[in-house]
């Protein structure tokens, strides 16, 4: 739309404008898959729920390591140690105590079936009590597919700016004021919470009732607010 926007420039003149948004989309397939992982274990005391988790983890470890996962690619999300207690009393009761320990993993440079992360995932549903919180497909770096996308964006503000000033019977000046409302969305979810592996025979297959992973693609978008003067 037009507006007058009351500025008065360095000659006295007021500054009239033409308001328009445009937005960009560019779609690409993802090339990295996050993995949030974790285990839980209850003892006695908390120095043995600690240590069975602390196991669990290790096993996990060595089967990301072999897997060419580099320690820059796991991180240490949570780690939890309390009480549990039994509350069907008249009073509470201390039945044990609770450790558990969440990985976030990156595996990066996945193809289209994620088969790299579907192995990964496969071998380690072979510890028990693994807990597969969510999974994330993503792309590792976004820079030139966000500048598409503004360029893409801008171009399309431009045009219905062109089109209102020829309606207008005004001509499009330079724009004056941009406005950048991009930001980078969520990585998309696949699954979550979906499974805890309780025996070492359960496959990924079965956890999954035969299903494949699919990264399918992702939209980047640019979303831009320009002010384009007019004479």
């Amino acid at each position: 739309y037009i507006k007058n926007t009351g500025g008065v420039e360095s000659n006295g003149k007021i500054s009239n404008t033409i308001s328009v948004t445009g937005d960009g989309k560019i779609s690409a397939r993802p090339d990295m898959v996050q993995l949030n992982i974790g285990f839980q274990e209850k003892a006695s005391t908390s120095k043995e729920a600690l240590a069975k988790v602390n196991a669990k983890i290790d096993s996990a470890l060595k089967i990301l390591k072999d897997n060419g996962i580099p320690d820059t690619d796991i991180i240490t999300s949570n780690l939890n140690v309390y009480t549990e207690y039994d509350y069907s009393g008249s009073s509470r009761r201390v039945v044990g105590q609770q450790a558990s320990e969440t990985l976030e993993v990156k595996v990066k440079k996945i193809d289209e079936k994620a088969s790299k992360a579907v192995k990964i995932i496969d071998e380690l549903s072979a510890i028990d009590n693994l807990q597969m919180n969510s999974i994330y497909f993503d792309i590792e770096d976004k820079t030139d597919l966000f500048s598409k996308a503004r360029e893409a964006a801008f171009s399309k503000a431009k045009q219905k700016a062109e089109e209102l000033a020829k309606l207008s019977k005004v001509k499009l000046d330079k724009p004056v004021s941009i406005t950048d409302s991009t930001y980078d969305i969520a990585p998309t979810t696949r699954f979550s919470n979906v499974a805890q592996f309780k025996t070492a025979s359960v496959s990924m297959d079965e956890a999954y009732g035969g299903s494949q992973i699919s990264s399918g693609e992702m939209d980047i978008t640019a979303n831009l607010s320009i002010l384009w003067g007019i004479e």
